[in-house]
């Protein structure tokens, strides 16, 4: 597929078929194609941190959150990566930017009160 959305749709289906390998090079693909791609971004910092590259993951998350920033789930996912790297203060200011963008992220709220807040 030539265009962004093809290449994210691949990338999901290889992602659901357990290929994180193919589902990380089809999700490249399609933040390749589509720089303001925010959902892929996202989904490429799922499948790089599943396959153990937490830093390629918070890197593809911040550029989802530069394009999509009223999206709550990608400072979240983001903040679930810092708090497992061990860096604190950034994962509670990820996860309470996800509590602004949407004051009811239970999710958010929970890693805040693990994270001593």
């Amino acid at each position: 597929p030539k265009d962004a959305d093809s290449r994210y749709q691949l990338g999901l289906a290889c992602n659901e078929a357990g290929d994180l390998d193919s589902a990380r090079k089809e999700l490249q693909q399609a933040t390749q194609l589509n720089p303001r791609h925010a959902a892929a971004w996202y989904n490429l910092g799922l499948a790089q941190n599943s396959l153990g590259q937490p830093d390629a993951a918070i890197e593809s998350l911040l550029r989802g959150e530069s394009a999509e920033p009223r999206d709550a789930r990608i400072p979240y996912a983001r903040a679930t990566i810092l708090a497992r790297l061990g860096q604190t203060k950034t994962a509670i200011l990820a996860a309470r930017r996800a509590l602004e963008i949407n004051p009811a992220f239970v999710e958010a709220r929970q890693l805040l009160q693990q994270l001593g807040e």
